[in-house]
């Protein structure tokens, strides 16, 4: 009971204190994705920018955000033993509190210095990044301490850093699970066929024909080589004539279609690069469909104005499926289905939690490769956002000690 009480009291000290710093540290790891981020208090900085006034001006935003670009780039440093990390995306905006967002863009024209935030990501498409090593040599003039955040699949860890003991170390919680495709069952063909019984005929029209030539000779009548004709044709027409159908799936075939077609969607989402994406979308999406589904599954995906960070799917749930009544089906199969998302990202400390529930027309058509979704009707979308603040109890940077 009383070590509970202790804990609860300093992640209560370390939210206090943490709030109260010039300057935050975060890192984001994710399975194809490594973030970099920082929010920053700009009256701390006052005397080192020779900001005069008690008020940011848009004609001042620029400069200051120039300025915490080259301080993050060159005061923090990042590095792997599985992969070369490279920061290749950035985003600076000034930002402001927000009790349903956790941030919002500040887009006040006049800034009071004293309320003055700016949040920093820098994204790397590092992928399967199970251990850091770093550095964080930047920090606020005046600053004595400085609490870094590293979020990822494992439990939450913290690393206390200081301008003396600045370096620090983080090792992955177990496997990180890196998401693959799900296989979806073939397209089965059926084959017939139906007028194979005519190899007989044609074969008894032949049989018949050499029989007549064999013994009439040079008598035999011209209608023989119109026997011999259809002989043949029939014979042809036995092989040749098929019905070719594609096999119906059974109610647990479409069931594992449907959803193992939905998850590789949403898998394309794991990456980062936009030719990854596509890549994998093409796996599962014909071609005239890829950019409106990378589209619409990405805007809904993103954090709204806070900087590039999409929320990572984890879980899909199909909560059911029927056939579409009145329309032609053909070779292809159409469905109403109806599912849910369920995903999260940690941004700047703050855990955003996304539940989408969607209602779709959705049309497979047999490709050679298998069956592909080639159209997309969204009926109804609804969405539920939750944004949580997951503290962890900061400790002195040590590569050895992981937080409970």
């Amino acid at each position: 009971m009383y070590q509970r009480l202790i804990v609860l009291f300093l992640l209560f000290v370390s939210v206090f204190v943490k709030a109260d710093e010039p300057l935050q540290g975060f890192v984001s790891v994710e399975p194809f994705e490594l973030r970099l981020e920082a929010i920053v208090k700009i009256s701390p900085f006052k005397e080192a920018w020779r900001l005069d006034a008690e008020v940011i001006t848009e004609a001042e935003r620029q400069p200051i955000l120039d300025n915490i670009a080259t301080l993050i780039e060159s005061g923090v440093n990042l590095s792997s033993p599985e992969t070369a990390i490279s920061f290749t995306g950035r985003s600076l905006r000034f930002i402001v509190p927000d009790p349903e967002k956790g941030y919002a863009p500040d887009d006040r024209t006049r800034i009071p210095l004293a309320e003055a935030l700016v949040g920093v990501t820098l994204s790397s498409d590092a992928a399967g990044v199970m251990e850091l090593h770093g550095e964080w040599l930047w920090f606020a003039p005046g600053q004595e301490q400085l609490v870094l955040e590293i979020a990822s699949r494992g439990k939450p860890s913290a690393r206390l850093l200081t301008p003396v003991e600045s370096e620090f170390s983080w090792k992955q919680d177990g496997e990180l699970g890196m998401p693959e495709m799900l296989p979806v069952p073939g397209v089965q063909r059926f084959q017939r066929q139906p007028v194979r019984f005519l190899v007989f005929v044609g074969l008894l029209l032949l049989t018949v024909a050499s029989i007549i030539v064999i013994r009439e000779k040079q008598k035999a009548p011209s209608w023989i080589g119109w026997l011999t004709m259809f002989g043949i044709a029939s014979c042809v027409a036995a092989f040749q004539v098929r019905i070719d159908r594609i096999e119906q799936l059974s109610e647990e075939e479409t069931e594992e279609l449907i959803y193992a077609s939905l998850r590789n969607v949403y898998h394309a989402f794991d990456f980062r690069e936009e030719s990854a994406i596509y890549d994998t979308l093409d796996q599962t999406v014909s071609g005239p469909l890829l950019e409106e589904v990378y589209l619409e599954i990405r805007q809904s995906l993103e954090l709204e104005s806070l900087g590039g960070p999409r929320v990572k799917v984890y879980e899909i749930a199909l909560r059911g499926w029927k056939p579409q009544t009145g329309e032609a089906q053909g070779e292809d199969l159409r469905v109403v289905a109806n599912w849910a998302t369920i995903g999260e990202v940690t941004h700047w400390g703050h855990t955003h939690e996304r539940t989408n529930v969607y209602e779709a027309k959705i049309t497979f058509s047999p490709m050679a490769a298998g069956w592909k979704v080639t159209d997309l009707d969204l009926l109804n979308e609804e969405r539920v956002q939750k944004v949580s603040r997951r503290v962890a109890e900061p400790l002195k940077a040590t590569p050895e000690v992981e937080l409970p």
